[in-house]
């Protein structure tokens, strides 16, 4: 009668687990799994609104890729590489100056200086970039660097091609940092005060402690911190998009952006959702290459 009742009990509990996670399944399969289908079934074929074409093209739109047969696709990539290791870099530098000046505070000045340091990420990304393309970017901006006397100081980049990307990346910066920031104070929060009042005693300098007793300690949450930073990075699309729609001359896209363009501004659904699909394995294998290497440095840590 025990065994009875104790199946009886687990049905109960399988019956329960599922109803609790239908519509969790229900919302994966219409929101993540049936795109992803359309966009493969897509790939496979030459989908262009703007040619009225609608052919089965089997690999055909991935032999162009992996060819080279869309060169600015190719160039977007690197692009989007050095993007994503500038803004890493500058986000690290930044957020960990931030967050040292704001550990060595006594934590009533450390509360009001946080608070400061966070109100860029307080701005959604649509009105950072509208302020700072508007503002400070556009050519059409001369007028606010004059009243400012920096006209000739700084020039509106968007309008070159080498300086629209940099005027990109450091309004990402600007706005994404703060988050960087929140994550290495929090570290740096948790270390142990004994280990760094030990190194004091023992005659160690402000960056002997900075270099052998901070930075090793940090190392988990600066790695983990920054490979989610790189591989949001590398999806980048608003910032891009409002700013400089990719222009001037092409010379901003991203890959997300190109692929925006590809697809839902020229109308080539075929070609852009092969685009998607590799872009997609791309960034999955990156994120299986950053948790391997968590893994194997700071898994056994755990």
């Amino acid at each position: 009668m025990r065994l009875k009742a104790i199946a009886k009990n687990r049905k109960s509990i399988n019956k329960r687990f599922w109803l609790f996670l239908t519509p969790a399944l229900v919302a994966v399969i219409a929101l993540i799994a049936v795109p992803l289908a359309f966009t493969f079934y897509y790939s496979l074929k030459n989908f262009d609104l703007q040619t009225g074409t609608d052919s089965f093209n089997g690999i055909g739109n991935y032999v162009t890729i992996f060819t080279g047969g869309d060169r600015e696709f190719l160039i977007s990539i690197l692009r989007t590489f050095f993007y994503v290791f500038v803004v890493i870099v500058g986000d690290f530098f930044f957020a960990m100056i931030q967050a040292l000046l704001i550990f060595s505070m006594k934590p009533r000045w450390a509360k009001v200086w946080r608070s400061v340091f966070m109100l860029p990420i307080l701005i959604i990304p649509t009105a950072s970039a509208v302020f700072w393309k508007t503002v400070m970017w556009a050519p059409e901006s001369a007028g606010f660097l004059t009243s400012l006397g920096l006209k000739n100081v700084i020039k509106p980049p968007l309008g070159s091609p080498n300086l629209a990307i940099w005027a990109i990346i450091i309004t990402v910066i600007w706005a994404w940092s703060p988050w960087v920031f929140l994550l290495f104070s929090t570290g740096l929060d948790s270390l142990d005060k004994s280990i760094l009042d030990a190194s004091m005693v023992d005659g160690a300098t402000y960056f002997q402690r900075l270099r052998y007793v901070i930075m090793p300690i940090m190392r988990p949450v600066i790695f983990v911190t920054l490979a989610f930073k790189a591989l949001d990075s590398f999806l980048s699309f608003p910032f891009i998009w409002l700013i400089t729609q990719g222009g001037p001359g092409g010379s901003t896209h991203l890959v997300s952006t190109y692929i925006y363009q590809k697809a839902f501004q020229f109308l080539n659904y075929g070609a852009g959702s092969a685009l998607a699909i590799v872009i997609l394995l791309l960034s999955g294998g990156l994120s299986l290459f950053a948790v391997l290497i968590w893994q194997r440095n700071y898994g056994k840590e755990l």
